[in-house]
């Protein structure tokens, strides 16, 4: 139980911890006009468990050689590029968007309302979640120490229960963190369409800056 206890705390801080994990989906789950950004938290934490099943199965079958290490390193590079990809794509749909106001007369009064149009959330994301998802969980060096347990686990069946445990943490971290984050930008747009679109627009910029130093870092 113990080491269960261990393997859903390495879970959740590994992601929590991880500013490429949260920008990875801050450009998706910052987009307004939904109230499920949880499932794409949910996909992305789906395709990363998948990744770090790989690792973990990998770290544990060969005691950590050079191979998993190297594999893990060249995937870092990756997952830099990847962000960039994410974020410069997230700016084009923002900005190729359109707002526009309408003016409507109640009881002899006249006020405009602002409308935005910065295109819509569809199942294209989900898939996309899914795949940044089985990148991470297969990149960088961080998640290889909350995988070390795994060393100590003498048959397949410890080890599999661990990264299950592991996996469900990191769901449910990346849940909570779509969620909240689709949750705000809805918010902001509500009050503002505009706040809600610099909101968007912040965290695809922060997305292109974190993916750069991951390249550079990598």
């Amino acid at each position: 139980m113990e080491l269960l206890l261990i393997g859903f705390a390495a879970g959740f801080a590994h992601l929590v911890t991880g500013p490429d994990h949260l920008a990875a989906l801050a450009p998706f789950a910052s987009r307004t006009g939904s109230d499920a950004m949880w499932r794409l938290g949910l996909r992305w934490g789906l395709g990363h468990a998948a990744g770090v099943a790989v690792i973990g199965l990998l770290l544990w079958l060969l005691k950590d050689t050079a191979m998993v290490e190297g594999f893990s390193a060249w995937s870092e590079r990756l997952v830099g590029v990847l962000l960039i990809a994410v974020g410069a794509l997230g700016l084009h749909a923002r900005l190729g968007g359109k707002l526009h106001s309408h003016e409507h007369t109640h009881s002899g009064v006249s006020h405009s309302h602002i409308h935005s149009h910065f295109g819509r959330t569809d199942h294209r994301h989900s898939h996309a979640a899914l795949g940044i998802g089985l990148l991470h969980g297969t990149a960088g060096g961080t998640h290889l120490w909350g995988l070390l347990p795994t060393l100590a686990i003498g048959h397949l069946a410890g080890v599999m229960l661990y990264l299950a445990v592991y996996a469900l943490a990191t769901v449910a971290a990346m849940s909570l963190f779509t969620a909240g984050l689709g949750g705000l930008a809805n918010r902001l747009a509500k009050r503002s369409p505009q706040w809600g679109h610099r909101f968007g627009l912040a965290c695809c910029t922060l997305t292109i800056f974190i993916g750069g130093f991951w390249f550079l870092a990598g």
